[in-house]
């Protein structure tokens, strides 16, 4: 099974609320860091993104985890809404679990 750039940021997202949860501030800080080179700066949006990157590694090194974790959880589900609108509209809605 191949995954999407979107499903993969998704993935990414998941992984970094989970760090935020078990309180691992470096994977936490390694995964900001994969996305943050994710950006694609052609897109406005991008610029925005950075920032608040930056502005949760910046929390992430004073243990302010759940801050962090509040600012990515409506990201991330925004991120699986489009995902799954996508699947949808191309017939190729997957379930899986895992």
């Amino acid at each position: 099974m191949n995954a999407s750039k979107e499903e993969l940021i998704v993935k990414l997202y998941n992984f970094a609320i989970v760090a935020c949860h078990q309180k691992d501030g470096n994977r936490l800080q390694e995964i900001l860091q994969v996305l943050v080179k994710s950006l694609n700066f052609e897109y406005e949006i991008s610029g925005s993104l950075f920032s608040m990157y930056e502005y949760c590694q910046a929390q992430a090194e004073k243990g302010e985890f759940e801050e962090v974790r509040d600012l990515l959880e409506p990201i991330r589900d925004t991120w699986e809404e489009s995902v799954a609108r996508g699947q949808q509209s191309s017939g190729n809605l997957n379930v899986s679990t895992g």
